[in-house]
Order: structure tokens, then sequence, then C-alpha cells
């Protein structure tokens, strides 16, 4: 018998055996189904949700509490404008604690503090001791009136006296973010001395430090974070540029260290730590730090550092590819751009180094340094009618710039042509400049080539021994100098430095009369 009853409520209770029901019934079933789709949306996380209320809305377009709920729900999606269709909600009939703070919310969203400010004051009348619209209320008051912030912060203390520490390190925080340091310090004060274990509080009196130039105050407030297991890599890496500033350098690197174990990706360790590194040599090890930073993918700087570094360990081809990457990466950017072109020209890529500088002076004409670069760069291209006017627009700009001066005296000497503009030139140059190797063998080339060739070996004479062997083309210079005056041995010297990289000292040196053999002592 009671199996039997069971199974006729169990027939009872599905849809189809159901009693029927009226329309008004069926309207509020409608009403509920859609209403729970919507909820469990919000619960899901799904951006249906204000889909599914306005649908509910829908079927029951009067309702202050759906709109209310649409409010929320756009506010929740960070969609104030979606809001405002629905906000009059506000306007209907006698409001709540809930509509009045959903109100303001909405309001402050939209960027009406005062409309805001309004709202949480008709909610607070309403439960003057409602904590959390008074909180919401005090971070409004916060952004346009810190004293009247302040004041409702202290009532709230004196009635709450579990939460005075709390209100005092936000009190603390106000008067930071409104600069007054002093009046900062004395509520960070109280909150740590009401309870010393509170971190926010210690951590706001070390900014306060911190900004009052009191370093090893702020170090001192620190290390008690540290001790107490409240220490990240914030606190961490500013810890250690106090050590930094100090030069205790050993120091500054173990917390940087300790930061970075904190924060893989923390960017002021890693920028640190990179440039520790370079000072002990370590390009390798400053690499990786450099990549580690959270910033990497964002930072050209840092590409370009760890384009440096990666010259510094003579890995030509890494440096290249890694500014390669850079300028299709930070497109744009006139620094990534210019070295670029620079490891191009290195690497005798001048075509392509070429084009990556036009384009650069396009969107940047005044840029002198790189126009300087093209110039040199149509050189190598032989472009010389372009190059000459690129010079010329760069000494129209600035007339003492010696480098272009020396370029242009240079390449038309090279030339054979306009020697005495190339004369001129190289006078300006080493007029400014007069101590420059470079200027010197410029000036000996161009005697050079007027046939002033004894003008020419006096001038080289002064260019340093170590400067004429790492430089191949001032070892040319002297040796083409010393074959035009009959030096046959002293032109050997100087063509065989040259003769593996330049092809001209090779075919001068091929052209020297055998070298004489010693005579065979007697017997």
């Amino acid at each position: 018998m009671k199996k039997y009853l069971f199974l006729f409520f169990c027939i009872y209770a599905v849809p189809g055996f159901s009693f029927s029901l009226n329309e008004e019934s069926k309207q509020e079933a409608r009403v509920l189904n859609q209403f729970l789709q919507a909820v469990y949306a919000q619960r899901a996380g799904s951006p249906r949700a204000f889909e599914y209320l306005e649908k509910t809305l829908a079927l029951q377009p009067d309702s202050k509490y759906l709109k209310r709920l649409l409010v929320t729900q756009a506010l929740a999606d960070d969609q104030p404008i979606k809001a405002g269709a629905y906000a009059d909600f506000i306007e209907q009939g006698e409001n709540s604690v809930e509509d009045w703070t959903v109100f303001a919310a909405y309001q402050w969203k939209k960027g009406d503090l005062d409309a805001a400010s309004k709202a949480y004051e008709k909610a607070l009348e309403i439960d003057p001791e409602n904590v959390q619209v008074l909180y919401q209320y005090v971070l409004l008051l916060s952004v346009v009136d810190t004293e009247k912030a302040v004041a409702q912060l202290l009532a709230l203390a004196q009635q709450y006296p579990a939460l005075a520490p709390d209100i005092y390190t936000e009190v603390g925080t106000l008067y930071l973010r409104a600069k007054n340091l002093a009046q900062a310090l004395v509520y960070y004060n109280k909150a740590v001395e009401l309870d010393p274990s509170n971190p926010d509080a210690r951590l706001g009196r070390g900014e306060v430090y911190e900004k009052s130039s009191q370093y090893f105050l702020m170090l001192h407030e620190f290390e008690e974070l540290e001790k107490m297991g409240y220490a990240n890599a914030g606190t961490l890496s500013r810890m250690a540029s106090v050590f930094l500033m100090v030069k205790d350098f050993p120091k500054a690197e173990q917390y940087f260290l300790k930061a970075k174990a904190d924060d893989n990706g923390d960017v002021p360790s890693a920028y640190f730590l990179a440039l520790i590194s370079e000072q002990k040599g370590d390009f390798s090890r400053a690499i990786g730090y450099l990549k580690d930073s959270a910033d990497y993918n964002r930072s050209a700087s840092k590409w370009l550092q760890v384009s440096f570094y990666q010259q510094r360990l003579n890995q030509p081809e890494e440096s290249l590819k890694t500014l390669e990457e850079a300028y299709k990466k930070f497109e744009g950017n006139v620094e990534i751009a210019y070295f670029y072109a620079l490891a191009l020209n290195e690497r005798e890529s001048y075509k392509k180094a070429a084009k990556v500088l036009k384009k650069l002076l396009k969107s940047n004409p005044s840029y002198e340094q790189a126009r300087l670069q093209y110039a040199f760069t149509l050189d190598s291209l032989k472009k010389y009618k372009e190059m000459d006017a690129q010079l010329e627009r760069v000494l129209e700009q600035n007339p003492k710039n010696a480098p272009a001066l020396n370029l242009y005296a240079y390449s038309l000497a090279e030339r054979g042509i306009r020697l005495a503009d190339a004369q001129e030139y190289a006078a300006r140059a080493l007029a400014i400049s007069p101590e420059d190797n470079a200027f010197i063998d410029t000036q000996a080339w161009i005697y050079f080539k007027q046939g002033q060739l004894q003008k020419a070996a006096d001038l080289l004479a002064v260019i340093p021994p170590e400067t004429v062997a790492a430089n191949l083309d001032i070892a040319y210079h002297w040796g083409a100098v010393l074959y035009g005056l009959g030096d046959w041995d002293g032109a050997r010297k100087y063509l065989e430095m040259a003769r593996r990289e330049i092809k001209e000292a090779d075919k001068l040196y091929k052209k020297l009369p055998p070298e004489k053999k010693a005579a065979a002592p007697d017997k």
C-alpha cells in the first residue's frame, strides 16, 4: 500500500499530470524560470547574465527590484552605459539602503561624484550604523574631500574600537595620498601603537619615511615587516635600493635577489641586478635578469640592453637578431631603429640599413645622428649625390658637427674630387677636435691626394702606434704615404697589417720590390 501511495504522488508531481494553472500563475512561472536562468548565469560568471535579466524585466517591466539588479550587473560587467536605461528605479516608490547604495555606485562610476555622495548620505540616513555603506562613502569622500573622510573614519574608530588600528591606517593613507606626510605619520603611529603587528600601518609608515628621505628609518620599518613575514618584492627591492644608495653593493644584491625570489618578474630587481652583473662583467647573467623582468616584452630599452650585453659577449649574430626582433616588435621606436641600423652597417648590410634610416628620418627629420649615419651608409653604397645632400643638410642645421665635416672631407678625398672643399671641411673638423686621430688621418689623406706626401707623413706620425695597429685604414694610409716616399720597409710594415682586410693595401703591397735578404755571415 505504501508503495502505491508513493507512485501516486510521483505521477501527480510531473507536468503531464499536474493540475491546470491560471494565466496569472503561468506568467509568474515564466518570470521565475527566466529569473533563475539569470541567477545561474551570474553564478557561472556568464556574460549573458545581463541579457537574461533584461528578458525577465520584459516579462515584468515595472519591477524596481529587477531594474536595480540590471544596474548592479552592468556595473559588475564594467559597462555603466548599459545601466543608464534602468537607473530610473530610484524614482519608483520608497528606496531602501540597497537602492541608494547601488544608485550611488552607478553615479560614482559615471563620474558624478556629487550625486554619488548624496546617494550614500541617503542610505546612511536610513541605516547610520551600516559599516559597509559607511566605508564606501568614506572611499568616495577620500577622492573629493579628505578632511570630511577623515572625520567620518575617526567617528567610526570611536564607535568600533576593535577596528581602530585599521581605521587609523586608512586615515594615514588618506593623508599620504594628499601628500600631508606629517599627519600621515601621526595616524600610522597610532595604528602601530594599538597593533604593532599591523603590516599595513608599518608599510605606510615606511612609505612616509621614504618620501621624506628618512631612508634608514624606512629600512628599519621594512626590516620589521621582513621579521614578521610580511616582506614582499616591493619592500625588499626598496630596501635594496637604500643599500645601493649607501654603496653597500653586496647587501643591495642580496635584497634584490630576495625580491626576485618573491616575484621573479619584479621590474626594479631585474634592472638593478642586471646593472650589478654588468659591473661584474657577467653579461650572460645580466641578460637573464632582463629577460625575466615582467616588462621585458614591453620595454624597448631592455631589448637594447640585451643587445649591448650580447655584443660584449662577442655574440654579434645574437645581438643583431635581438635588434631585428625589437625593430619589428617596437615599430616606430626611434632608438631601436637607430641602433638596428648601426648594427646593420657594422655587418655591411648597407642596403637594409639605408632603408631603416630613410624610414626613421621620414618620421624624425631633425634626428641629426641618424642623418649622419644615413650619409655614411650612402657613402658605403657609393650613392654620393644623395650622401652629399644629407651631409649638407646636417651642416646647415649644425655647422659645427665635426663628424659630419670629417665624413664629408674624407669622402671627397677618397673620390679624388673637390679637394679644396675637402681641405676646408677637414680644417673645420680639426679646429673643433684637434686631437681626434680619425680627423688627423683624414687631413693626412687629403695631403696624400694632393701629392703633399711629407706633410701627410708628418701628420700621421702624431697618431699613436697602438691606434694605427687597431685601425687598418690608418695603417693602409701610412703604408701608401711611405710607399710614395720610397720607404719600402716602412710601407711593407703597414701594408702587411692592412692587406688582409683592405684590397687597395694588398694591391700596393704586391707592387713593393722584393724584400732584401740579409747577407750571409763570413765563414
